[in-house]
């Protein structure tokens, strides 16, 4: 499993919202994906899940280019971009079912899998409308709905922005058993939760990307303590002074 960005860039007018993403992941593990708000790191995700196409350079997922070919490159890639809502006229049953037949999963399998993805994110009430439900509620369905199919490539953006400590404890621990076996790709506000969960992280600042470590060698580079602290120590530095 590969995630790889070769020179990747894209404009909005004279804008340059992403700006020449050289990088590549391979292998099961959480990548965290840092900057501040406009950094790109949205833009980016949407590069890769073909809901935006670059205006130059490559995303490719498992080699396949997914500008050339969406359907072989998606096959392979599972995501959650900005919080889309459920259907709210369906139930929360109705829904995972009709985004599992969507990615053609057979009815058995796709039952045990909704069954093992409303325990893990307690989604209490699967005959429940979506449209009753809760901001976060809602959020941990569509969460469930990206990983209906077991891809080895999800992107993630922001997945617990707006949950509860409750819930996002439920979404980490999910994550945390999840990266084993997957190639996850995080964006997100939150350095406690990139620095509980992640195993390497991206900084991204102004469309430029302008550091790639392990979570440990980042501490180690700055000498930073243990945790969160240390993490936005790091984060302050890099943003502010543009290190490379």
């Amino acid at each position: 499993m590969e995630l790889r960005a070769e020179r990747l860039t894209k404009d909005f007018g004279r804008r340059r919202a992403v700006d020449g993403l050289t990088f590549s992941f391979e292998g099961p593990g959480l990548i965290g994906f840092l900057g501040p708000n406009g950094a790109g790191k949205s833009t980016t995700l949407k590069l890769f899940s073909h809901l935006l196409r670059p205006t130059f350079g490559r995303a490719l997922v498992n080699g396949w280019d997914v500008a050339d070919d969406p359907v072989t490159a998606l096959s392979g890639l599972s995501a959650l971009v900005e919080a889309p809502h459920p259907y709210a006229h369906q139930t929360i049953r109705e829904f995972l079912t009709f985004i599992g037949e969507l990615r053609m999963i057979e009815s058995t399998a796709l039952s045990e899998r909704i069954r093992w993805l409303s325990e893990r994110l307690a989604l209490e009430g699967l005959d429940r409308r979506c449209g009753s439900l809760s901001r976060g509620h809602r959020q941990r369905v569509v969460l469930a709905a990206v990983l209906i199919p077991e891809t080895p490539i999800v992107l993630l953006d922001e997945p617990t922005g707006s949950l509860d400590p409750v819930e996002a404890k439920l979404v980490r621990s999910l994550l945390l058993d999840l990266k084993r076996d997957r190639l996850i790709f995080m964006s997100s506000h939150l350095l406690s939760e990139v620095a509980s969960t992640c195993d390497r992280i991206a900084f991204l600042n102004h469309g430029k990307l302008i550091m790639v470590d392990s979570v440990d060698a980042v501490r180690s580079r700055f000498s930073l303590r243990d945790g969160a602290d240390g993490l936005e120590d790091a984060y302050l530095h890099l943003i502010q002074e543009g290190i490379s």
